[in-house]
């Protein structure tokens, strides 16, 4: 582990992919990451991730030059999610990698396991241990994690989401901001993000037509496994987040659609709610 996870008075988000399923209007599929001290946290690891191969040289260079480790955490195994893993021994040359993702259990196999079966031969040149040399794997489940030591450490709090097709799990880092994903919306969730400063929540499709009023049932604003834009922005709303960022966008929308799901939110909940968009930063003061 790092020594040098310092005090800081602001964490930078770097959307580096925006969309659910597929790529698409310029946007790369779900993965997020900021720097702390010498290390850098990463969120799903979908087409997004690779990115870093020319962010590396330019936006990221100052970091990436004194990285010492990448921490991975996964929501869950779709591949939308966790594709880029395919690409880490080229985007992280070098870097001691540990990934945290569901495993026993959730998913009643260690994480390991789960991603030693989709990557590997013949699907994979390499299986999963030498396509990414040296890498840890870490069970995550709702105890939560704590990573660093001192005033600088960072509790990471977990969630459980069953309602999704396949299990996934919510991440809360600090007070910062919490990351939920691949859920429909739930009480629990708002139990879960209330205090943080910043909340990206999956909207997946538009619920302004199914909206009545912020006393609306969060059921109102379910689809199959996934959540809409107000079902995002009533979990915002009563949990008391600051700011509501719409995350994991549907490729069968359109990019107007997708733009104006947050300006809705915003004018009918009267909070603050944008639509993330690839490498449009998100700033929280600490």
């Amino acid at each position: 582990m790092s020594e040098n996870l310092k005090i800081t008075s602001k964490i930078t988000i770097y959307p580096l992919g925006s969309m659910g399923w597929i790529p698409g209007f310029g946007m790369e599929t779900i993965c997020y990451c900021f720097f702390h001290g010498d290390e850098i946290f990463i969120l799903d690891a979908g087409t997004g991730i690779s990115r870093l191969l020319e962010l590396r040289e330019s936006l990221f260079s100052r970091q990436m030059s004194k990285l010492k480790r990448a921490h991975i955490f996964l929501s869950h195994y779709h591949f939308d999610h966790c594709l880029g893993l395919f690409w880490l021994r080229a985007l992280l040359p070098g870097i001691p990698v540990t990934i945290y993702a569901p495993g026993q259990p959730i998913y009643g196999e260690p994480a390991h396991e789960i991603l030693g079966d989709l990557f590997k031969r013949p699907y994979s040149p390499k299986d999963f241990d030498e396509l990414i040399p040296g890498v840890s794997v870490i069970n995550v489940d709702t105890s939560g994690i704590t990573i660093g030591t001192g005033e600088g450490s960072i509790d990471i709090k977990v969630k459980l989401n069953p309602e999704h097709s396949d299990p996934t799990v919510s991440y809360r880092f600090n007070d910062w901001f919490a990351y939920v994903t691949d859920t429909p919306p739930e009480e629990e969730t708002i139990r879960f993000v209330r205090g943080v400063n910043v909340l990206l929540h999956e909207a997946y499709f538009d619920s302004s037509d199914l909206f009545t009023d912020a006393d609306d049932d969060l059921e109102t604003h379910v689809g199959g496994p996934h959540t809409g834009s107000f079902g995002a922005g009533l979990v915002a709303l009563r949990a008391g987040v600051e700011r509501l960022y719409l995350i994991h966008h549907n490729p069968e929308s359109t990019l107007e659609i997708i733009e104006n799901s947050a300006r809705l939110v915003t004018s009918e909940l009267g909070i603050d709610c944008r639509s993330s968009k690839d490498l449009e930063e998100i700033e929280i003061d600490l």
